[in-house]
């Protein structure tokens, strides 16, 4: 049994043996690994810093582009908007100027119109006045010819009496003659 721990004793030292060789081996394998990882890591490090230059370079002439651009954009639409203004102001005065001359063109016509009205006014006064004079003239001949025709009548009245008054006296004479 001695023996046979000997032997794992002696196994196991030489599995350990083994087993810190191929570690040393695994170890200096792998640094050899990390190194070369490490270096690859630098050259894409390199790489990428180059590519992230590039990039920004790319990304502020982008940026410039774009400023340069919204600059001319935004004179542009200054531009437009001072010659809108201007437009704008031209196109109020013109408005305004209509107003002013329709509302003189309203002023004036509203004055003819008073003026038309007063001459009508005026004119229906005189026409009044005067068909109350025509009035008054016709019912004044009125008046005279039924007093003309009164008198007439009168007279014919009296003169038909005094014809027959006179008939009246006739025949009496004549009766008056006849019986004597």
């Amino acid at each position: 049994m001695e023996e046979v721990k000997k032997e794992i004793a002696a196994t196991s030292d030489e599995q350990d043996y083994r087993r810190e060789g191929q570690m040393f081996f695994l170890g200096s394998w792998v640094q050899g690994e990390i190194r070369d990882l490490r270096n690859e890591i630098r050259e894409l490090r390199k790489e990428m810093a180059e590519k992230e230059t590039g990039l920004r370079q790319e990304i502020n002439t982008g940026i410039s582009l774009l400023r340069q651009e919204i600059k001319t954009v935004e004179n542009n639409l200054r531009q437009e908007i001072a010659a809108l203004r201007q437009e704008m102001k031209t196109e109020n005065n013109n408005l305004r100027q209509e107003i002013t001359a329709l509302r003189h063109e309203m002023k004036t016509e509203n004055n003819n119109l008073c003026q038309e009205i007063a001459a009508l006014h005026q004119e229906i006064k005189t026409e009044n006045n005067n068909l109350r004079q025509e009035t008054k003239s016709l019912e004044n001949n009125l008046r005279q010819e039924i007093a003309a025709l009164a008198h007439g009548i009168k007279s014919l009245f009296w003169a038909t009496i005094g014809i027959a008054v006179a008939a009246l006296a006739v025949t009496i004479s004549v009766a008056v003659k006849v019986w004597r």
